[in-house]
Parts: C-alpha cells; sequence; structure tokens
C-alpha cells in the first residue's frame, strides 16, 4: 500500500458527535495508517477546501494521502467572527473539557490568525458572542443572502478545482456521499455530472445502508437524531469504505 495516512473532512456526519470515534478513526486502525481528522461539527465544504488546498500547499498532505471528502449541506460557510481573543480562548476550552463525547469547536483560527465563526441554519442560536449571533441570524433571514442553487454551482467549481488539484498532485481523493446531502443533489437535474467529474471514486452511503439501517439501526439516537451515527454506524461505515476501496483498487 502506497498510502501513510488517512485524511478525513467533512461535518458532523463524520466527526465524533456524541461518539468518541468516528468512522475515520475505525478505517485508519483497520488499515494501519496515521489519522488526520479535519472533520467537523457546523463544518462546511468551504472550509474544508481552506483546509484540505493549505495542507497540500504545507505538504501536510501529499501523494501518500489518501482523501476521503465528505460534502455538506450547500448554504453552510465560515463568517469572520467578532470573538475577543477572550472569548475564544473560553469557547476553545470549553469544548476541550466538555463532557460530551465528542464535542467540537464552532469558532475556529485561519493561518493569518483570522478568526472565523461557523455558519449554518439556525447557528445563531448557539453563538458564544452576541455579535456574531446578530450577523449569523441576519444573514439567515436577509433576502438574498441565502441561495443553494448559486452555492450548490460554486461548490462544484471548487471542487472541480481540487479534483484537478488532486490528480496534478497525485493525491487519491475518494468523495464520500451521505444521502441528498451536498451540492450534487442540487445541481443533478440542472448538470450533466457524469460529464464533467471523474466520479469512479465516488462513494454513495445510500449504495450500503438501508432506508432503515441509515435513519433508525446506525442512527445516533432515532427518531430525534436520524442525521448522525452512532458508533455501530460509525464502525459499519468505515466497514463499508474499505469494501469499496478494495473493489475500486485503492487499497
Amino acid at each position: 500500500m502506497k498510502y501513510n495516512k488517512i485524511v478525513v473532512l467533512g461535518c458532523s456526519v463524520s466527526s465524533t458527535t456524541k461518539v468518541h470515534y468516528a468512522w475515520g478513526h475505525y478505517l485508519s486502525a483497520r488499515l494501519g495508517l496515521d489519522y488526520l481528522h479535519f472533520a467537523q461539527g457546523c463544518s462546511s465544504d468551504k472550509r474544508n477546501f481552506r483546509l484540505l488546498i493549505q495542507a497540500i500547499q504545507s505538504g501536510e498532505v501529499d501523494e501518500n494521502s489518501l482523501v476521503l471528502f465528505q460534502p455538506t449541506e450547500v448554504t453552510r460557510r465560515e463568517l469572520p467572527s467578532h470573538v475577543t481573543d477572550e472569548e475564544y480562548e473560553k469557547h476553545m476550552t470549553d469544548v476541550m473539557f466538555s463532557k460530551e463525547p465528542g464535542a467540537s469547536a464552532i469558532l475556529d483560527k485561519t493561518l493569518t490568525g483570522s478568526k472565523v465563526s461557523f455558519f449554518k441554519i439556525d447557528s445563531h442560536t448557539w453563538q458564544p458572542n452576541n455579535t456574531d449571533a446578530t450577523v449569523h441570524k441576519q444573514y439567515q433571514e436577509r433576502p438574498g443572502c441565502l441561495d443553494s442553487m448559486f452555492d450548490a454551482e460554486m461548490l462544484s467549481v471548487y471542487y472541480y478545482m481540487l479534483e484537478q488539484t488532486c490528480k496534478q498532485k497525485n493525491i487519491t481523493l475518494v468523495t464520500i456521499w451521505d444521502g441528498t446531502r451536498g451540492w450534487l443533489d442540487v445541481l443533478q437535474p440542472h448538470l450533466d455530472v457524469g460529464a464533467i467529474f471523474d466520479h469512479e471514486l465516488w462513494f454513495q452511503t445510500m449504495n450500503y445502508f438501508t432506508e432503515n439501517e441509515r435513519l433508525n439501526v446506525y442512527a445516533l439516537s432515532p427518531p430525534h437524531d436520524t442525521v448522525h451515527f452512532s458508533e455501530a454506524g460509525h464502525i459499519k461505515l468505515a466497514d463499508d469504505i474499505h469494501t469499496f476501496l478494495e473493489e475500486k483498487g485503492v487499497i
């Protein structure tokens, strides 16, 4: 095997949401590879593009890395944050010492030291800074700020650039599609996706989980939380992705 590292990017679906380990941890352990976990609750494709490209630029991700990218809701994004240094450190400390398994931050610092907050629908209800909460609420409610079709179109452009970058750098990129989550489902009726993108390494959870398995058997807490995976769900997904990678000759 040419790989020495697995890199996973995604949202809370691929992160440690109320569990101690996510599917990437199980997959890397099974393969005996180092693990770089970029997936995070409330994360966006734009954040994940930023993190992955910067990791490629720094050499942290290279041709010996197996990258698995899980797209998420198209309207998510990073917004400049108004938190003070003290608020930022308190938030990070609270997350670090949280008693909830797999708790993750909703703030981040970029390479330049800029502080950003993670936006998604209703994210204004849990911002640690009042100004951030106001910005998120106005961004969600003001006409013209949210446009799923436009966001999906732009994310498909960013994805194409990422795909070509990985090819140029000889980096294996595997895309993990979870149901209708992500730009693909939004654009499919309007774009000949198969003619534009290399979908040989596109993994679809719906091909490995029945609807009942995805929404009940392996869900975190049905019927209240059918989005996230339970521990058993993460283990099954890791096993299914392993099977997929073997079938495709990746491992």
